[in-house]
């Protein structure tokens, strides 16, 4: 490579932090982030070179143009298709975890200043961050140990007006939506005692790409009867709402609402989430959307001992 494209290559993040810069001195009511967002916008103008989620994003669209009978789940599985063959693995997590620095999110006086959100009981300092295994997982909630990965657009996928698992029928677009709204319901509407004991999932960003900024933040957690609880953070708004759900046992596919929304159903499969990489649909009023979900490391400067109080549920 000469140097004039080693020099275009290490400007990317340069740019981003100028795009920031700028957006912040035309605008200075725009937040730090919003900036951020702006900048890296600027620095994939610049950088053609897609990604894998990127390329995912660009093919649902592309089936749409060019297929608009299809629906939102037929159009994100078949851009998931292309980018699982072009890149068959996310490259660009490591981005999202350095991009996000948080060390007040999800500790003791966070949930003592967000009263209202899931906060489980007995946990240690920091628990809400720890990382998991599927073997830990599986044993804890009592699944089959062979796990059952869900990456949409390869062994999830839309054949001849049925989704496809595994080569096996799951119904139409419409009616694989309505399951993982079912599973969602089943979990909300389930008797939680205050003394269960909770599995952390870990925290996670919800991005559309690698190179977003982390905004969008999932805490997950799950109990011995495959129910999913935690909370769901939008951090430019600072605004955090419960997270309800559950997993099926047989197929290992979890789902879960936020808050009193149940239009909008979000679903992973619990092994990705275990290995801390996850493809994740979002239905929402017939259509669905696919986006990543992408373990984060504790942030540094967490408070030292500041763990989830023991006095909620």
């Amino acid at each position: 490579m000469n140097n004039a494209g080693r020099n275009r290559q290490g400007n990317n993040g340069a740019e981003a932090a100028a795009g920031a810069a700028a957006k912040n001195r035309n605008n200075p009511q725009v937040t730090g982030k919003q900036g951020a967002a702006a900048g890296a916008a600027a620095a994939n103008r610049n950088n053609p070179q897609y990604s894998g989620a990127q390329g995912a994003a660009a093919g649902a669209a592309a089936a749409n143009r060019n297929n608009p009978q299809y629906s939102g789940a037929q159009g994100a599985a078949a851009g998931a298709a292309a980018a699982n063959r072009n890149n068959p693995q996310f490259s660009g997590a490591d981005a999202v975890r350095s991009s996000f620095n948080n060390p007040g999110l999800y500790n003791h006086d966070w949930y003592g200043a967000h009263p209202g959100v899931w906060a489980p009981r007995g946990w240690a300092a920091g628990a809400v961050w720890a990382p998991t295994t599927w073997g830990a997982v599986a044993g804890y909630a009592g699944m089959n140990a062979t796990a059952m990965p869900y990456n949409y657009g390869n062994n999830v996928a839309y054949s001849n007006g049925n989704v496809m698992v595994n080569g096996q029928s799951a119904g139409s677009a419409a009616e694989y939506s309505q399951q993982a709204a079912d599973l969602a319901e089943s979990g909300a509407a389930a008797d939680v005692a205050n003394d269960d004991q909770w599995l952390p999932l870990g925290v996670f960003a919800m991005v559309r790409n690698e190179q977003q900024h982390p905004q969008l933040i999932l805490q997950l957690a799950i109990n011995k009867q495959g129910i999913l609880r935690g909370n769901y953070t939008d951090e430019v708004t600072e605004h955090t709402q419960p997270i309800q759900g559950a997993v099926d046992p047989k197929t290992q596919r979890a789902a879960w609402t936020v808050g009193d929304n149940k239009s909008s159903v979000m679903e992973a499969g619990l092994a990705n989430l275990a290995e801390g990489e996850a493809p994740a649909l979002v239905h929402k009023n017939g259509k669905t959307d696919h986006w990543l979900l992408v373990r984060l490391d504790q942030p540094e400067g967490t408070q030292a001992g500041a763990g989830e109080p023991a006095s909620q549920q």
